[in-house]
């Protein structure tokens, strides 16, 4: 059986080891990556070597040349464009008659491919992934099987509330030949993206082979580290080239290398022709080819690449990588976390930090969807920002325009301004609107000649976040794809900068909310709202809204009465504890000025909670229920979008006025996403957060005021009698700790408890009762699951959260056999 390589990777997140070599030529235990996965072929009868090329290809085909030397047959394609894994592979497929072997060259593993071929033919269908149970399943396209194995779902890449498997993708396929039928004949694709789903949508049989093998998809620097630290410690069974030292403590050292008698090493792997001086001190650290280190020298769990030369006295610390030809002057320290490009000098005594410093959450991932997120002046820091605003730059091209807001803290706007410098040393002009609300700067991008947007804001969820949210040329959300794009561009480094002639520009829109505004009052029926002459209550919350709300207002013919209305950047931001008091103050002024209603904003002016004429606040869960009742009285037939957690009374209201509701995930992403449908009329987040497509896409607390008000005046009913005519539910939720390796774990164990039980799986486990609903859902971004509950009275909800507590404590604190 042939095999195909996918060996085209450009090892991104690998940088700086990867500046001068394709990611699957570099070193684990002393052996090129591809040399592993050629002798595990080779192991299991498979001679005959597809290698598909892209990045820096002729390192790879200098070092094995026609597989001869290394007992195989080699062939390569070389791309010369990025075709992506499918796509690829079709470049081949002159070469493919028969059934064959797709391996990516980015992982470590001792899979049996032996039982996977017999496996494959067994199964006789069109393809086979091979599957691995692993902690963390989101990095990974997951899939689920049957009691024969076949797969009935696959996703990539999923969000903690669509793991509904812990086996994930290895990157190891099995194909018939007919599999190139599948994959276009132009353009990019990927197999786990495009073509696994394609043919699960066409019922094309493919099945799942089950291995608890060792496997390591080497993505990123730490699991580099990882895979040597398992090969040392006897988890994997690894060929390397060098002889074990009996003199020290798990330890490799290559040929030609020498290491004085007075060193330490413990726990290393030194490459060839290394030069370890005396008093030398190492542990747990990679050393490539020719490595000098100096006398007295203190390295700890870093990686040094070829032909580094290290000073005497020099202190390296953990997570330090420093690529090849770095000269590292005597005394000098590097602290921790340090990336340094190849050919650097280092000059005598220097202390390298800071610059090139973050916590962990950096190493990976930075984006979560459109958005960036990080404590304020510690992780997201006037630095970091800096560097930030140029990849974004970078990715956008020079002379590119970028719209800029931000909320009144003064956090928000100390990054602002870092962000604006990175973006004008990428040769980007700058439209600078200051302070503005969020939906109005996504408003403005629809029309705006910027490329893109960027807001930040004090984060909703802890006073101690802030959030960078980018916004495409449109006002979207980024997608994942481009979110990647910028990413890589940031974990590389190598930003273009333009000379001093072709700095960006700085630019001050004027009149950029009168169309926002203009726009706004044609969506409403001004009329009807005007006739009805409302008296209501308005809380700001200190936000950015009262700078362009009052101008809507006026439009109206209403009493309005404000509370908050000034920005504040000490108090726009509200704890639960002080968004309560101020509900609860909201509450007694309508009360006592015998408002229709009150309304609260929050800071980015997005949200709201509504208190009615008799003043008794709607939780958010309530005020969905009557808003999306109200516009379904209006307008039936509509189509609209909710989360997997909306109130059933949606859905049943749905159902009775023959609406189409579609479900979403609960990110605000993917409801605001539901709106590229056309036909989506209406949607909402059930946390107070509702959107209006006819006029904007985005969650909008202004419009949705003045669209109650309109639904209100329409009914000519007043809102305390909608609330005492429709039923109560009871609403509750609560949140398990649970650690990052033990999702995957939760949510199998979740799909496992509710095989054959009503539910949907849109975003975690929802398990459907007569009367009730219960969600399973992990946090994106905490070490922790929620449980959500709706049922019919509250003695019952809280005895299905008790209940459920209960069981999901007992998923996570169990571990598999």
């Amino acid at each position: 059986m042939k095999a195909v390589i996918m060996a085209g990777g450009l090892g991104t997140r690998l940088r700086p080891l990867t500046c001068d070599i394709p990611k699957p030529m570099v070193p684990v235990m002393n052996r090129p990556l591809l040399e592993h996965t050629i002798s595990l072929l080779k192991n299991h009868g498979c001679y005959d070597i597809i290698i598909l090329l892209y990045y820096l290809s002729h390192k790879i085909s200098d070092h094995f040349g026609d597989g001869s030397k290394f007992g195989v047959d080699i062939t390569y394609m070389d791309a010369q464009e990025d075709f992506g894994t499918s796509g690829a592979v079709r470049q081949a497929a002159p070469l493919l008659s028969e059934p064959f072997f797709v391996l990516s060259g980015d992982a470590v593993t001792n899979i049996d491919l032996t039982n996977l071929r017999d496996y494959h033919a067994e199964k006789r269908g069109l393809a086979t992934i091979a599957l691995s149970s692993v902690p963390n399943p989101s990095p990974f396209g997951i899939a689920l099987t049957d009691s024969t194995g076949r797969i009935g779902r696959f996703l990539e890449k999923p969000s903690w509330g669509q793991v509904f498997s812990d086996k994930v993708n290895m990157g190891i396929y099995v194909f018939q030949p007919e599999i190139i039928e599948h994959i276009p004949e132009k353009g990019g694709s990927l197999f786990a993206r495009d073509i696994f789903p394609d043919l699960l949508r066409q019922n094309v049989p493919m099945y799942g082979f089950i291995d608890d093998c060792y496997w390591q998809d080497i993505g990123d620097l730490m699991t580099y580290q990882q895979v040597h630290w398992d090969a040392l410690n006897g988890k994997l069974n690894l060929e390397h080239a060098g002889k074990s030292e009996k003199a020290f403590s798990n330890v490799i050292i290559g040929d030609g290398s020498q290491v004085a008698p007075e060193a330490e090493l413990e726990n290393c792997i030194i490459g060839q022709d290394c030069k370890i001086s005396r008093h030398v001190s190492l542990k747990n650290v990679i050393l490539w080819d020719k490595v000098q280190i100096g006398q007295g020298c203190d390295l700890s769990a870093c990686v040094v690449g070829n032909g580094v030369a290290v000073g005497d006295g020099s202190v390296i610390e953990e997570q330090a990588f420093i690529s090849d030809r770095v000269q590292v002057g005597s005394g000098s320290h590097i602290n921790a976390n340090i990336k340094i490009w190849p050919d650097k000098t280092i000059e005598t005594g220097s202390v390298v930090n800071s610059s090139l410093v973050w916590a962990d959450r950096w190493r990976r991932d930075i984006f979560t969807d459109s958005r960036v997120t990080g404590i304020a002046n510690f992780e997201m820091t006037p630095e970091f920002s800096a560097k930030l605003g140029a990849a974004y730059g970078g990715w956008l091209g020079k002379g590119s325009r970028v719209l800029l807001s931000r909320d009144t803290c003064h956090g928000a706007r100390m990054i602002y301004r870092a962000l604006i410098t990175g973006l004008m040393s990428a040769g980007i002009e700058v439209s600078t609107l200051q302070v503005m609300p969020t939906p109005i700067v996504r408003y403005i991008m629809r029309t705006a000649p910027e490329k893109g947007a960027l807001h930040i804001r004090r984060s909703s969820s802890d006073p101690k976040l802030l959030d960078i949210h980018f916004f495409d040329n449109y006002g979207r959300d980024y997608t994942q794809a481009a979110a990647k794009a910028i990413e890589r561009i940031f974990f590389r480094e190598d930003f273009p900068r333009v000379g001093i002639d072709d700095i960006g520009r700085i630019a001050y829109p004027v009149r950029a909310v009168d169309s926002y505004v203009q726009h706004f009052i044609e969506h409403v029926d001004t009329e009807i709202v005007n006739k009805a002459k409302f008296k209501f209550v308005v809380d700001y919350s200190f936000g950015a809204a009262i700078q362009v709300f009052p101008s809507i207002l006026s439009a109206l013919d209403c009493e309005v009465l404000a509370l908050n209305a000034h920005p504040d950047p000490r108090k726009f931001h509200q704890t639960p504890r002080d968004k309560a008091h101020a509900l609860k103050q909201l509450a007694k002024v309508v009360q006592s000025t015998h408002a229709a209603a009150g309304f609260w904003f929050d800071a980015g002016a997005e949200r709201l909670c509504v208190v009615d004429n008799h003043g008794r606040v709607l939780s958010d869960a309530r005020l969905a229920v009557l808003l999306s009742k109200m516009i379904m009285d209006i307008s039936p037939g509509i189509k609209l979008a909710a989360p997997v957690s909306v109130p059933s009374q949606v859905e049943q209201f749905a159902a009775e006025k023959g609406c189409t509701l579609v479900h979403t995930a609960l990110d605000g992403s993917a409801i605001t996403k539901s709106t590229e449908d056309t036909e989506v009329r209406f949607a909402l987040d059930a946390r107070g957060g509702f959107i209006f497509s006819d006029f904007h896409f985005a969650f909008d607390a202004m419009h949705t005021l003045a669209k109650i008000l309109q639904c209100l005046a329409r009914a000519g009913a007043e809102l305390s009698a909608l609330n005492d005519e429709i039923p109560h539910r009871a609403f509750c939720s609560a949140v398990i700790a649970c650690p990052w390796e033990s999702k995957g774990q939760l949510m199998r164990r979740a799909m496992e408890f509710s095989e054959g039980k009503p539910r949907l799986l849109f975003d975690g486990v929802k398990l459907l009762f007569d009367d009730a609903w219960v969600l399973i859902l992990p946090d994106r971004e905490k070490a922790q699951c929620c449980i959500k509950v709706e049922a019919g009275n509250e003695d019952n909800a809280q005895s299905l959260i008790a209940q459920y507590e209960t069981i999901v404590q007992g998923w996570v604190a169990s571990r598999d056999s």
